[in-house]
């Protein structure tokens, strides 16, 4: 972690898991409501009593659906709260004399979208057992396979 651990380390990279979040939940509704409204285009074909019950359960994913709304506003006030807490947690560091210097200071408010973990970490099996990658991370369909072709040499 950098002298300036809480706000570039932690908190851009709890706040990529957090958009990570809100960007599954978001995909995962587009498909919900894109195979209701198959299915909705369906109900034509079918007798009335299956069509209004259809029609009624429909109504009711369209309703469910509204978590990715709220989970879209829940993700923005974790964000609020972090910055909050990074903010707290730097105003201590300053009154106890252990703030960032003003330079370290000036380039994460410049570039607070530069924060990358630290090539020095060394890799672990460990970092492999902490859930899903974020999508930036993740690696190409040419880069795996150029990993299997230079395995398989």
């Amino acid at each position: 972690m950098t002298e300036n651990g809480i706000r570039d380390d932690l908190l851009p990279e709890a706040s990529r898991e957090l958009d990570a979040v809100a960007l599954v939940a978001e995909e995962a509704a587009e498909r919900i409501l894109t195979a209701v409204e198959k299915i909705d285009e369906l109900r034509a074909g079918m007798p009335e009593n299956v069509s209004e019950a259809v029609g009624e359960a429909i109504i009711e994913i369209f309703e469910a659906c509204g978590f990715q709304d709220l989970t879209g506003q829940r993700v923005g006030r974790i964000h609020q709260t972090l910055n909050g807490v990074a903010d707290r947690v730097e105003a201590v560091m300053t009154h106890t004399g252990h703030a960032p210097s003003s330079e370290a200071k000036r380039n994460r408010d410049k570039h607070p979208e530069n924060v990358e973990k630290s090539a020095s970490e060394p890799f672990s099996e460990e970092g492999l057992l902490n859930g899903p990658q974020l999508p930036s991370d993740a690696k190409t369909q040419e880069e795996i396979d150029a990993l299997m072709d230079q395995l398989s040499k």
